[in-house]
């Protein structure tokens, strides 16, 4: 299709992903405006067999884009996203900006595929964090086939949570750390190399962190689930991870849970020896489901969730950015 899409953030982590997502979608457009920062150092991203050159996203044409994906910082998408709807140019927001904006859709494709059609004042949409993005997924396909219960989820989030920046002070922490130096503390005030973050976040007067609460905030909007959710900060370069518990009402069983999970086409392991792990999984598309068994109380299950939390947000966010474009998916079809 002759469209041109910006993706803001181009040269980070996520926005790197969003790229190739694009790259590979049915509905490619004609061209990509990479934007980043004027401090980036990488001049050139790759779209196909080409090198696009890196527009300085302060002062992007964004009135001549049909599309901007948004996967920046929080604070430099607040401004960008302003930008875009004064131009009147749709927008998919991943920077966190718009997602406490009740008047903006939150949407993964998959789980909420109504929000598409809902009505909105701008055309803007969110997507919502790795973690409820993650724990969504895993309950919209029972809630489909009639589950009805609470659940608990506790998070691995990794460094790829704070971006590319997030990445880069970890390897230097763990550099740092095996030669008996000074590890670097811009990005993880008290470390993360060889350590955990029990709380990621702000402790609010609840004991929860405001991480934590948005990321229950999002799935109760995506689902209509309450579903408490411990975020925790692991040591890994990429990925996301979760134990969910499931209560089990009269009628479901881990037999169940098992079937619905995979005619629903959650990659579910078969046996200990495939369980899924972050680093396994880094540039797959699904949500990878292992270690499903019933709680020693009986009263519900709990299963292993591993996903790449950068590809499934580009994923859902080139699905949701798809819907804001003229004309339909069986156009894409067709041309194919």
């Amino acid at each position: 299709m002759a469209w041109v899409v910006g993706v803001a953030g181009a040269t980070g982590a996520l926005g790197g992903k969003v790229l190739a997502v694009l790259d590979a979608a049915p509905w490619r457009p004609s061209t990509v405006v990479p934007l980043a920062s004027p401090g980036t150092h990488v001049p050139f991203v790759s779209w196909g067999d080409a090198q696009v050159a890196v527009d300085d996203a302060r002062h992007a044409d964004v009135a001549a884009m049909d599309l901007l994906i948004v996967a920046t910082p929080e604070a430099v998408g607040r401004d960008l996203v302003a930008r875009a709807v004064a131009a009147e140019v749709p927008v998919v927001d991943l920077s966190g900006s718009q997602r406490e904006d009740l008047a903006v859709p939150l949407v993964v494709p998959w789980v909420n595929a109504d929000a598409l059609d809902a009505p909105r004042p701008r055309e803007v949409l969110a997507v919502p964090g790795a973690a409820a993005t993650l724990i969504a997924s895993a309950l919209a396909p029972l809630l489909a086939a009639g589950w009805k219960g609470t659940a608990r989820a506790d998070v691995l989030v990794s460094a790829s949570a704070w971006g590319r920046e997030g990445i880069e002070e970890l390897s230097k922490g763990v550099v740092a750390l095996f030669n008996a130096g000074t590890p670097p503390r811009k990005v993880f005030e008290q470390g993360l190399a060889f350590d955990l973050i029990p709380a990621v976040g702000a402790v609010g007067g609840t004991g929860w962190t405001s991480s934590e609460a948005l990321a229950m905030a999002e799935i109760a909007r995506l689902c209509g689930v309450r579903c408490d959710v411990t975020l925790v900060g692991a040591p890994l370069f990429q990925g996301i991870a979760a134990t969910l518990w499931l209560e089990l009402p009269r009628g479901w069983d881990v037999e169940r849970v098992d079937a619905t999970w995979k005619a629903a086409g959650l990659a579910v392991a078969e046996g200990a020896r495939k369980l899924p792990r972050p680093r396994r999984v880094d540039g797959s598309a699904e949500v990878h489901v292992g270690r499903l068994r019933a709680s020693v109380a009986g009263d519900g299950a709990l299963a292993w969730l591993v996903a790449d939390n950068t590809h499934l947000a580009a994923v859902a966010a080139v699905g949701a950015g798809r819907a804001l474009l003229p004309g339909t998916p069986e156009d894409d079809d067709a041309e194919d």
